[in-house]
């Protein structure tokens, strides 16, 4: 309730009025504190350090200093007691607004499709846990790093090539490959989902996964001459990639 402009809670304490003139009160007294600091500090020194001065005039001069001293720690504790709870509240909302602010909103979830779990992946119908999704519609573009290439050859020929790569989660059920060969170097470009280049002899071969690698067999037509010393290139990065039999 309110009594003679002044806010008062339970058995009549003023609080809200009262905080407020009394951090005004404590303002200016921490003011002249200040003052005084600045007027006596210079006249103590002297009576401390000057020349001819008796043991009572340096007596008198600690003595000050001493008693500013106390002043100056009493206005300090003083005025953070005096410190209303609302502005101490007030100051960490507004606070926590800033940190807020600067690190930006939350980003909202991501929809699930229909009949999706929150916490499970979703997975095409038809499809199994564990193996790559048949299609390539819903799986995220990208160029896999090949690990190994294995180069299948029947008679004085070689027919064929395997591919091999890390599994990623979400592996796509077909990859786009193109390989060209000059003399012994094998040039081969690989990519899952929608191929940003399309190169000569670009082939859509289907992917199988186990143990947590993928891997890919291409069908050479015509077959290539066998060659001992065939060297594997990925071509996106120029790496080479390790060939076995």
């Amino acid at each position: 309730m309110a009594v003679n402009g002044f806010t008062t809670k339970g058995h009549g304490c003023i609080t809200e009025s009262d905080n407020s003139s009394w951090i005004g009160v404590s303002d200016m007294f921490a003011f002249l504190l200040g003052l005084t600091w600045l007027v006596l500090t210079p006249v103590c020194v002297w009576l401390l350090f000057g020349r001819g001065n008796a043991g009572t005039r340096r007596a008198t001069g600690a003595l000050t200093l001493a008693a500013l001293q106390i002043c100056t720690i009493v206005v300090g504790l003083t005025g953070e007691a005096a410190a209303p709870e609302g502005t101490r509240e007030t100051a960490a909302a507004e606070a926590a607004r800033e940190t807020m602010a600067g690190h930006g909103a939350p980003a909202a979830p991501a929809a699930l499709p229909p009949g999706a779990v929150a916490g499970q992946s979703a997975l095409p119908p038809g499809a199994v846990a564990g193996q790559a999704a048949p299609g390539a519609p819903g799986c995220a573009s990208r160029i896999p790093m090949p690990e190994s290439v294995r180069l299948s050859r029947h008679g004085g020929l070689v027919d064929g090539v395997t591919v091999s790569w890390p599994a990623a989660s979400g592996e796509c059920g077909t990859a786009t490959i193109a390989l060209h060969h000059s003399g012994r170097r094998l040039r081969i470009w690989l990519q899952e989902g929608a191929p940003h280049r399309h190169h000569e002899g670009t082939q859509d071969v289907p992917v199988s996964v186990a143990r947590g690698r993928a891997s890919l067999d291409l069908r050479l037509t015509p077959p290539l001459r066998h060659h001992r010393r065939y060297v594997a290139v990925n071509g996106h990065t120029g790496h080479h990639i390790p060939v076995k039999w």
